[in-house]
């Protein structure tokens, strides 16, 4: 199982990505890969708030891109800057009625560019 994700992923990037932009120090994610855009956009969840914009999976490198309404912790954004993140996603157990049931962890950060 952790054979054929890790080629899943390195395919993901070699199909999804030009040498250019691959870090030289190529990196398997431990947890879930995802790409952070360089701005973020306003968005309404509880509150009015801006959110990040990410692609996982089939989106990197397209033009395709989702808003995240939760943080990442450990990760400081810096606007101007596009991000590849390792981040652990993990469900969490009884969650407040008012917030997440996903927790998302910095476990790596890839790149910054």
């Amino acid at each position: 199982m952790k054979y054929t994700r890790s080629l899943t992923f390195l395919l993901l990037l070699f199909f999804n990505c030009t040498s250019k932009d691959l870090n030289e120090d190529t990196y398997v994610p431990e947890g879930t890969f995802m790409r952070i855009n360089s701005y973020t956009v306003p968005c309404e969840g509880i509150i009015e708030m801006n959110c990040l914009l990410v692609q996982k999976g089939n989106q990197i490198g397209t033009e395709q891109w989702d808003y995240f309404y939760d943080s990442i912790e450990g990760f400081e954004y810096e606007e101007g800057f596009q991000y590849d993140l390792d981040v652990l996603i993990k469900a969490i157990e009884n969650p407040p009625a008012d917030a997440s049931s996903i927790r998302y962890q910095l476990i790596r950060l890839i790149r910054k560019f």
